[in-house]
């Protein structure tokens, strides 16, 4: 007996290449949920290590600092940063907010935290605005920011190829 193909709508070569599409899309959208990197945030330490005057001088209504943080990978993975959030203490008091976003750059252009690697630094510029209530912290830093206690309290986006995860930081300098 003869299978005549003329009444089917969808004939077996079309199967086939329905079936394939739907495997490769299967594939795409469900890899990064079933491939999980299990890094542990515990591995993964952030921690301020400089703060100094990048430009201004008295007078001005505005101080640049250089914000310094080391971070350090002690996990079995190479990981990389897209994003540090971060509050700046000075001597207790807060002294403002800012971020460090890598999230427009492509992965591999993000800093690498590299597995059991010497700590990688990575800077920002934090601009300090003149206020009456930050006089004093202004006569500081110009004068000498050695004298104050520097902190930090904030967030970092932490990630692997198919794995994100927010890590919580606190640092003194």
């Amino acid at each position: 007996m003869r299978v005549s193909y003329d009444r089917l709508i969808v004939g077996p070569r079309r199967v086939a290449l329905i079936g394939t599409i739907a495997a490769v899309v299967l594939t795409i959208v469900l890899y990064p949920v079933l491939v999980n990197t299990p890094f542990d945030l515990e591995d993964i330490t952030i921690r301020l290590s400089r703060v100094a005057l990048a430009s201004g001088s008295e007078g001005e209504q505005k101080l640049e600092l250089r914000i310094s943080f080391n971070i350090t990978n002690t996990s079995e993975f190479t990981l990389t940063t897209s994003k540090i959030e971060y509050e700046l203490f000075a001597d207790g008091a807060a002294v403002g907010s800012d971020a460090i976003s890598y999230e427009d750059v492509p992965v591999n252009g993000r800093p690498a935290l590299f597995s059991n690697a010497p700590p990688i630094t990575i800077t920002d510029t934090f601009a300090l605005e003149f206020s009456d209530d930050k006089a004093e912290l202004f006569e500081k830093i110009l004068n000498s920011s050695a004298d104050i206690v520097w902190s930090v309290n904030g967030t970092a986006s932490i990630e692997s190829g198919t794995t994100f995860k927010e890590k919580t930081f606190s640092s003194e300098l």
